[in-house]
């Protein structure tokens, strides 16, 4: 199997050298006992966030050239959004708006559940997450942005886990045939492995044949 191509291989030491990445035993938001896990909240400091943003402005670059209005569903997803605008504006020139949403919606003030670039009736986003596990959170924006008449033009996500959805079928496969829109990711599970696994990098062996077997295990159950 071909290796990591140049963007692949930055956003993946970007992963491990914060400890955004782990290994171990770890809880998914699904309720997936899960033997790696992955918290973009170690993207703590601002230079680290420019580069993953810088990451996530390449991949949105190379499969859109216009009419870009990204979307940060709450919480990771905000972060993530502001940071590929400022990005993304940087590259272009262009102004990049961006929405993120509260998790309440406020009774004071300006009010309502959306922050940032107003969303009108008929326009479409793309959504900016960290992970795809069981496509939940993406089920949650959608029951959140369908009232409100917007097409989600794409979801770009740092990592794909490649695990079953709501059914039998792959969550990201799943999300592009329910919703209709493309789900795209800097990394897979399966790119993650093949990198790590008994291959040194960072100056340290990350996956052995022990965690490697206890992924295999997960992904017979989730995969």
């Amino acid at each position: 199997m071909p290796g990591l191509h140049a963007l692949q291989s930055r956003f993946l030491d970007l992963l491990l050298s914060s400890g955004a990445l782990r290994f171990g035993e770890f809880m998914t938001k699904s309720g997936r006992q899960s033997p790696y896990f992955i918290n973009t909240g170690a993207f703590d400091h601002g230079r680290l966030l420019g580069d993953v943003a810088a990451c996530y402005a390449q991949l949105i670059r190379s499969k859109f050239k216009d009419q870009i209005h990204l979307y940060g569903p709450a919480y990771k997803g905000i972060t993530l959004a502001a940071s590929t605008a400022v990005e993304l504006s940087k590259s272009s020139g262009d102004e990049i708006p961006f929405t993120f949403n509260r998790k309440e919606a406020k009774d004071h003030g300006e009010g309502g559940v959306f922050v940032g670039r107003p969303l009108v009736s008929g326009q479409s986003v793309i959504v900016v997450e960290d992970v795809m596990t069981g496509g939940t959170s993406i089920r949650e924006t959608m029951a959140l942005l369908r009232p409100r008449n917007v097409t989600i033009r794409a979801v770009i996500i740092g990592i794909d886990r490649q695990e079953r959805g709501v059914g039998e079928r792959q969550a990201s496969l799943e999300v592009q045939a329910d919703f209709g829109c493309p789900v795209y990711s800097i990394l897979t599970i399966d790119d993650i492995v093949q990198a790590l696994w008994n291959q040194e990098r960072l100056g340290k062996i990350w996956i052995d044949g022990q965690i490697k077997s206890r992924i295999d295990r997960y992904r017979a159950d989730w995969g």
